[in-house]
């Protein structure tokens, strides 16, 4: 089959929060490598780049909020046009729209626009949220097929021109209704191509330097079951899939050899949630970030990893996400030895109570003493809290933000609790008859500071749970 044209989208959210989001997107970017390593022409395009230095705080993306509401509200905003108009101008044959709950309306409004301009061009949504809602081309009408699960192999038939009704993975219309082929079938990640790292459509030479390229991901999937989490119904926990540290390690080294040997006056990888006083500004050159739900899931796996990092002298700051059941001394040892500037821990709450409710499987003491590991290794840590779970008292959040103060994290997150579409919390609730399904969408971004399905805890309880941001050190810039 002739090549074809294909643009992999990641639509604007944090822009309409005042913010934006310099980082590769990595679900595209590994289905856009496929795509070129068969012979197809795969560009990256994110609508959330901003050729900017400063990001929003957590404060301000709160407050903005509202304003990122009303977007919705009018479609001939000019936000919409630039990226239809980009879209349009792509001369692309087939757009890839990735998703989460949070911009599905995103992808309804720049959809229907691309449909209306250019009929002919095929357009297909993938990710959490088309994984997780079977039926989401009943509500996206401009868009002609959703794929569930891995998308490589799935989207490479679709524009080979492949029967969608023979297509694992795919979702696609029949005339009468939707045709739903299950899963897409599990992927062996070693044998895939590294993500693609240098097609970005639409940027100057010297705004792809400002594209943070350095995020990896070695697992895929998460073998917990915490009920606020998509990731056990968008991956299946007994599919979850482990990179050999062979293949983590060649991947470091390519990255250091290609990638930061170029200049680049700032680190991009800041997350969108986080700063100083109005704005965060990293003057930092690179820093890998394993995306993974849980790097430290396998300790055996992990501290082969570790080990090669130092026997190779690969001389490369990371930062992960990790729970503190899988630490041992001489993982945080490892860690800081390795090159770990930062691990990110998701503690949730400080009452056993609510981690019982919310399936965490892991204790309180079991993160007092995780943190105290990392504290005595000089491995730097974020804490990972969120507010409004179903069951949670006004005593259980008090709980929490006194644990917070004991721990002493150099960095502190702070969410109240949306419960995704797709996870069990959400289906528990809806159950219950608490309405969820609702529109917008972007209700479900868990930094609004509203308290969605929680009646319990008291506006002045929230506020200081909020106001643990304070607590937050100035270390380097690393989050």
């Amino acid at each position: 089959m002739n090549s074809q044209k294909v643009l992999l989208v990641n639509p604007p959210f944090y822009r309409l929060l005042g913010s934006h989001y310099n980082a590769n997107s990595l679900g595209i970017a590994g289905i856009a490598a496929y795509l070129n390593a068969n012979g197809h022409d795969a560009w990256l395009y994110n609508a959330d780049f901003l050729n900017e230095v400063d990001y929003a705080n957590l404060r301000d993306l709160f407050d903005g909020f509202k304003d990122y509401k009303e977007y919705f509200q009018n479609e001939n905003d000019p936000i919409w046009d630039e990226v239809v108009e980009k879209i349009i101008k792509s001369d692309a044959e087939w757009i890839g729209y990735t998703s989460y709950t949070a911009n599905v309306t995103a992808i309804d409004i720049i959809s229907r626009r691309v449909r209306r301009l250019e009929p002919k061009i095929k357009q297909v949504i993938g990710g959490v949220h088309a994984t997780l809602d079977h039926n989401v081309l009943d509500k996206l009408l401009s868009i002609d097929y959703s794929i569930q699960r891995e998308g490589e192999q799935a989207m490479l038939e679709l524009i080979e021109g492949k029967n969608p009704k023979n297509i694992s993975g795919v979702v696609s219309r029949d005339g009468i209704g939707l045709c739903n082929n299950g899963d897409a079938e599990v992927m062996d990640i070693d044998r895939l191509p590294f993500p693609e790292r240098e097609k970005f459509y639409g940027m100057t030479n010297d705004e792809k330097l400002m594209v943070d390229v350095s995020y990896i991901c070695s697992i895929r999937g998460c073998p917990y079951r915490c009920n606020y989490c998509a990731s056990p119904f968008h991956w299946k926990r007994d599919k979850t899939q482990y990179r050999s540290p062979e293949s983590v390690i060649e991947e470091m080294s390519l990255l250091k050899t290609n990638y930061w040997s170029r200049y680049k006056e700032y680190d991009y990888s800041a997350s969108a949630n986080i700063g100083k006083k109005s704005s965060l500004k990293i003057i930092d050159n690179t820093i890998v970030y394993f995306v993974d739900d849980v790097f430290t899931i396998k300790k055996n796996r992990v501290k082969k990893i570790l080990k090669m990092m130092i026997d190779q002298n690969l001389g490369m700051n990371w930062k992960c996400e990790a729970r503190t059941d899988h630490l041992d001394e001489e993982i945080c040892d490892l860690m800081a030895q390795a090159g770990c500037v930062r691990v990110k821990l998701g503690f949730e709450s400080g009452s056993d109570k609510v981690l019982r409710d919310i399936q965490k499987d892991e204790t309180k003491m079991q993160m007092k003493r995780g943190a105290k590991m990392l504290k005595d290794a000089g491995v730097p840590f974020t804490a990972y809290f969120m507010a409004g779970f179903p069951t949670e008292t006004d005593d259980d959040l008090k709980e929490t933000i006194k644990f917070a103060k004991e721990i002493d994290a150099d960095y502190y997150s702070l969410s109240v609790l949306a419960p995704y579409y797709g996870t069990k919390m959400y289906y528990d609730l809806v159950k219950k008859g608490i309405e969820l399904d609702k529109k917008p969408w972007e209700y479900f971004f868990h930094q609004t500071g509203e308290l969605m399905v929680n009646s319990n805890i008291k506006s002045s309880t929230l506020k200081e749970y909020l106001s643990l941001n304070a607590l937050n050190k100035k270390k380097k810039g690393y989050i």
